[in-house]
């Protein structure tokens, strides 16, 4: 991550906490006067109230019962609007928002089918109606079929519009896959919600979290039970085509419901917002119809009808999937697995194993998105070839070293290489991809390609299948648990799938063991997980001392104080007074090739020599280079200000100093350690095999082998130690160990001496070269390669097994340190960059 991404990443993580207090503390938004609305409180589920809004329309008549119209998701009230025109207002209406939608969203937690069944429940108490009608939309059937069971005594008919009911026909039909799908849109939600820095905007969308939440809170599984206990009159309303609730499930609703009717509208689920008038008329006239005694109820249903009701539901015959259901499950698979091969393929195995779907479904969907990802990254490479290397994302995932080693491989063993990479996790893409680069004949990678698929896709799909069925059964049965553990479940799959092919390898084995390394050892973290709390400690005491950037006064000599796109070779020409900075010239060109030679000339040793980047960070394009010919073509590459420098033999040292405006003396805040990674040659193994066994190299074994790819099968001389890094960077594979040993008054003396020459510098590090530990200590032979101002670290806490809670409380303090110099600076006449500025610099680097 560069300091731009970092940047980015600091002005996102500041807006997220003002976004979270505005969520926090949004008031809520209240309906417009003069339209009927009231509000009631009622409880919220936790021991407290919240405000459900509602609407109470048209005029009170003995003669005619008020209707209680409750809506689904994720529309509230609203979607009755266009009825309402329509209907006679010589009777009232109860309206509500249900709570977490719309008016009422606030203060309520619980969107369940029973939570709004009491909160309709309150409502009809709080409006003294002791006798109803009512309408149930869509999802707002499960509260309705609740309130209806609860209190059969108190509603005159019921209306499914378009109503849910029986869960065997929502969406999959089954319940543990429903609410894996309702799980994962309400949480992939919430991590937006609470990831993005909106300030309320989605919100106020219409699939938020919310309703996300009522449909993973909705349980259907009761309401057959609820529907076969109806013994009012019913009325069944349904568009032919809906695509949302099928018509078969309204079909079954009529048919448990022995007393109902059924009213066909020409549409789908959304005949009530374009065909209200004629739906007005049919409610109306079965209200009235009601009214008048005419309504049919349980007691009074045909014998056929209460016959046909009473034949069990097939449910072992209705697990398997079919139609529209059955084609969009085996698709979602088929995609899926274009995501995560193993994940898709775990999925299928346990729909399979739950009777959803047949194993030959499960593989073939599974095998038929598997072979066409492989066709689709033959012909990628094939297509793409050097138009894909431009694009970053794919050179992140596409490293050159990956597309190398792949087609080394292919060119040895062909089949052997297309079959193989299916079972070395991250091994697939490059080689597949290099298969088309290298253009591999088509045909024979078709036959390959369907072979490496069957020999994987059929066992792990087969096998999941066949053993999964207490695996489901046991989730099943975990209650308010099942979406966590089936989430586990999954994962813990897919890893154990992920580890099976490298733990029966040594090779897989340690590459292993370095990324649970790097996963379990914060000093390979990346930035952002390293810096989220110090940039919002940074944050936080900038604004205690009125203003953010107080930290760009801390070093008046370097430009805001070093934050951003600072010239190496500026910093060190204010240091060359010192005498202790070591050699170096700026060219703008390959073509300076008279000045090179010439500033040569006058170095002790020519050779080595150092090129970097005049605007560089963390050690990025830094070379140590032999010769002129690979001098020559390492400057071709660089269209930017380059920095030559001698070579300082000796070791690497970090040096950070701090001295306060006010004071005489300055500290020693950090001192690191910079030990260079290398290997010692056994004779016997290869250079990819001493990387993978040295207990540090392991840590970073993929920069390593990408780095050394050309040479990773040789076998370097007994005793021949190897460096694997010579730049004194962690990213670069160096490490860094915790120096405050060698800490001394006269080490303090030269620190001191080198630092004052420089007018105007108050913190940063210095990266110098020494010949021992010994001379360091003693001040003597101090060589700075580089000083850096107030971006930079206190690296000593990136020790191995250092403390993540002392890493933070060191930067921290570092930073504060920063603020308090920057504001001293700052009274005393310094300049303070502001904000705006700042960013803007930072944009351009």
């Amino acid at each position: 991550m560069n300091r731009w991404q970092t940047i980015l990443g600091a002005i996102w993580l500041l807006l997220l906490p003002g976004s979270w207090i505005w969520l926090s503390i949004r008031s809520a938004d209240l309906p417009p006067e003069g339209h009927g609305w009231k509000k009631i409180s009622i409880s919220n589920g936790k021991n407290g109230v919240a405000d459900l809004w509602f609407r109470r329309l048209g005029k009170h008549s003995p003669d005619k019962k008020p209707v209680l119209l409750v809506h689904g998701s994720p529309m509230a009230s609203v979607s009755f609007n266009g009825l309402l025109i329509h209907l006679p207002m010589d009777r009232e209406y109860l309206i509500p928002d249900l709570p977490g939608f719309a008016f009422s969203r606030n203060g309520f937690t619980d969107f369940s089918f029973p939570a709004h069944t009491e909160a309709l429940r309150q409502l009809l108490d709080a409006e003294h109606i002791e006798s109803a009608h009512v309408v149930a939309y869509s999802q707002g059937g499960g509260p309705v079929l609740g309130l209806v069971d609860a209190e059969p005594g108190r509603f005159l008919s019921l209306n499914m519009l378009s109503a849910i009911g029986v869960q065997e026909y929502e969406l999959t039909g089954d319940y543990f896959l429903n609410h894996l799908l309702h799980g994962l849109q309400y949480y992939a939600l919430e991590i937006v919600r609470w990831g993005v820095p909106h300030f309320g905007l989605l919100d106020d969308f219409l699939l938020n979290t919310h309703y996300a939440k009522n449909f993973l809170q909705s349980d259907m599984r009761p309401l057959r039970g609820k529907l076969e206990r109806l013994t009012l009159p019913v009325l069944i309303t349904h568009g032919t085509k809906d695509f949302l609730i099928p018509p078969i499930a309204a079909e079954e609703h009529f048919r448990i419901v022995p007393q109902s009717q059924i009213r066909w509208f020409p549409g789908g689920h959304g005949y009530l917002f374009t065909q209200p008038q004629e739906t007005a008329t049919v409610l109306t006239d079965f209200w009235e119809r009601v009214e008048n005694g005419r309504g049919v109820t349980h007691s009074e249903a045909l014998p056929e009808r209460i016959s046909a009701a009473a034949v069990p539901f097939d449910r072992v015959h209705h697990m398997a999937l079919a139609d529209s259901a059955l084609r969009f499950v085996l698709g979602l698979i088929a995609i899926a697995t274009l995501l995560s091969e193993d994940l898709a393929c775990i999925v299928a195995g346990l729909l399979a194993a739950r009777g959803l779907i047949s194993i030959p479904q499960a593989v073939g969907a599974a095998l038929v998105g598997i072979f066409a990802g492989d066709i689709g990254l033959y012909v990628m490479g094939r297509l793409g070839g050097d138009w894909l290397r431009k694009i970053p994302i794919a050179r992140k995932l596409l490293p050159d070293a990956a597309l190398l080693a792949a087609r080394n491989w292919l060119g040895r063993d062909g089949w052997k290489a297309v079959i193989g990479s299916r079972f070395l996790p991250g091994a697939r893409l490059p080689t597949y991809v290099a298969a088309g680069v290298v253009r591999a004949p088509f045909g024979k990678m078709l036959l390959w390609f369907g072979g490496a698929s069957v020999l994987w896709t059929v066992p792990v799909v087969t096998l999941l299948a066949l053993f999964g069925k207490e695996m489901s059964a046991w989730l099943m049965g975990a209650g308010k648990w099942l979406l966590p553990l089936t989430v586990l479940t999954i994962v813990a799959l897919w890893l154990l799938l992920r580890a099976l092919p490298k733990i029966f390898t040594h090779r897989g084995r340690r590459i292993f063991l370095g990324k649970w390394r790097r996963f379990t050892r914060w000093e390979f973290w990346p930035l952002w997980a390293v810096y989220t709390p110090v940039i919002l400690a940074i944050v936080w005491m900038g604004l205690r001392r009125g203003r953010l950037t107080w930290f760009t006064a801390a070093n008046p000599a370097m430009p805001h104080s070093g934050v951003v796109g600072e010239s190496k070779a500026d910093i060190l020409e204010k240091l060359t007074a010192s005498g202790s900075v070591a050699r170096f010239l700026v060219i703008d060109s390959a073509s300076d090739r008279e000045k090179i030679a010439t500033w040569q000339q006058s170095l002790e040793k020519p050779w080595p020599l150092v090129v970097k980047p005049d605007v560089g960070e963390r050690g990025t394009g830094v070379s140590i280079l032999h010769d002129a010919t690979a001098l020559t073509a390492e400057l071709d590459r660089r269209p930017e200000r380059t920095l030559l420098q001698e070579y300082i033999g000796g070791e690497e040292f970090g040096i950070f100093y701090i001295r306060k405006p006010s004071a005489n003396r300055s500290s020693i805040f950090s001192i690191t350690i910079k030990k260079m990674t290398a290997v010692t040659g056994d004779g016997q193994s290869s250079l990819e095999d001493l990387i993978l066994n040295d207990d540090r190299a392991v840590c970073m074994e993929r920069l390593f082998r990408e780095r050394f790819r050309d040479r990773l099968a040789s076998i370097p001389a007994n005793e021949e130690k190897l460096p694997l890094t010579q730049i004194g960077s962690h990213c670069r594979g160096a490490m860094f160990l915790n120096g405050q040993k060698l800490l001394s008054p006269a080490l303090e003396a030269e620190i001191e001496r080198i630092a004052r020459t420089m007018n105007g510098f108050y913190l940063g590090r210095f990266d110098v070269r020494c010949p021992s530990e010994e001379a360091l200590q003693r001040g003597e032979g101090i060589r700075v390669l580089e000083l850096n101002g107030i971006t930079s670290e206190a690296t000593h806490i990136y020790h191995p097994g250092a403390s993540l809670l002392v890493g933070w409380k060191t930067l921290i303090e570092q930073w504060r340190l920063a603020i308090e110099i920057g504001q001293a600076n700052a009274k005393a006449g310094a300049k303070v960059t502001s904000l705006r500025e700042l960013l803007r610099i930072i944009r351009r680097v």
